[in-house]
């Protein structure tokens, strides 16, 4: 009867030892545990001004409607070489809040299993440049980053490039040229590099009035056209990219002259300025690599004779009297999760 009882007792104690080892983790899951908020806006902060998100070429801020799954992650970092450097299309482009919804942000950006609340603003020299998101509530985690923002470049052909690119001949074609051997030099800075792929391309031309032929007052711009060439291939030579020329698409391009926007195949008159910005969405079409050279080439025709004498090649690249490259802009990027 004892060693029954010895047993039993001991069976018991063993059982309730196990049970008392398991209710803390039974409880566990009904405790109350807090979020650091502060933790997740730092977070946040770091993907955005320290990452270029993903995909990277095609960059992502690239994407349309059809496409926006495709975005992994929007940063805003011109390269992940560059941090608290953005890009500007990069921050035009995720502050666009009519494309991207709420849930896209703390997908894709904010990376929470929990349905957080958030506002992003982005500032300089106490101005407010852009926002997007809730209005902040009493208490919210947060995080501020001094950033600088990158600026495309603009190639300003004035009149003090008359004497180089006019010409007595009856030639009335003008060339933009981009090698981007040279733009896409791995030895130039990201920070300041010209990259067509990921940033647009400005080209004008004022003082217009200089270039023009004898008492002229004006001069027809019959089209402006894309070429290109891989200098690698046997006997390379240029050719003409196929392109939606008489199309007017501001997603791709935008051309205006005297301030009157046109398409590509205008074939109207101009006596003031011209000025063609290609953007990065353009170019990707346009099956580019590093060795590529992009002409962008001004044809101008009058039926009676020639109106204007410009000609020659105007080299986009480093050259700071052929491109204006903006410094970098000093930032505050603020993130507050709630």
């Amino acid at each position: 009867m004892s060693l029954d009882f010895l047993a039993g007792f001991t069976i018991f104690l063993l059982a309730l030892i196990m049970v008392v080892s398991m209710v803390p983790g039974l409880l566990a899951g009904l405790e109350s545990s807090g979020i650091d908020y502060d933790a997740v806006a730092y977070r946040t902060g770091v993907i955005l001004a320290e990452d270029p998100g993903w995909p990277v070429y095609p960059p992502w801020e690239m994407k349309t409607d059809a496409y926006k799954d495709e975005i992994e992650r929007m940063g805003l970092a011109v390269s992940k070489e560059t941090p608290n450097i953005l890009l500007s299309t990069k921050v035009n482009a995720f502050f666009n809040d009519s494309f991207f919804a709420e849930e896209d942000y703390r997908s894709k950006a904010i990376f929470g299993d929990i349905p957080y609340s958030y506002n992003f603003s982005l500032s300089s020299g106490g101005v407010l440049l852009n926002q997007t998101g809730d209005t902040l509530p009493p208490g919210y985690g947060y995080i501020r980053r001094v950033v600088k923002i990158k600026e495309p470049g603009v190639a300003v052909i004035n009149d003090s490039f008359a004497s180089q690119y006019t010409s007595s001949s009856s030639a009335q074609n003008f060339t933009v040229r981009l090698n981007f051997s040279r733009l896409l030099n791995a030895s130039i800075d990201p920070a300041y590099r010209i990259d067509p792929r990921t940033e647009p391309v400005n080209v004008t031309i004022t003082d217009f009035s200089e270039y023009l032929n004898g008492s002229c007052s004006d001069a027809t711009l019959k089209d402006v056209t894309f070429w290109k060439m891989d200098p690698t291939t046997p006997m390379p030579r240029f050719s003409r990219i196929p392109f939606s020329y008489n199309t007017m698409d501001p997603n791709l391009y935008n051309l205006s002259l005297d301030g009157t926007p046109t398409d590509l195949a205008p074939e109207t008159k101009v006596a003031e300025n011209i000025t063609l910005v290609l953007k990065p969405a353009a170019t990707s079409l346009f099956t580019l690599d590093q060795n590529s050279i992009l002409d962008i080439r001004f044809t101008f025709e009058d039926t009676d004779y020639p109106h204007t004498n410009i000609t020659g090649i105007h080299h986009y690249d480093y050259n700071a009297t052929n491109v204006t490259r903006p410094d970098l802009k000093p930032a505050v990027l603020e993130v507050a999760i709630w």
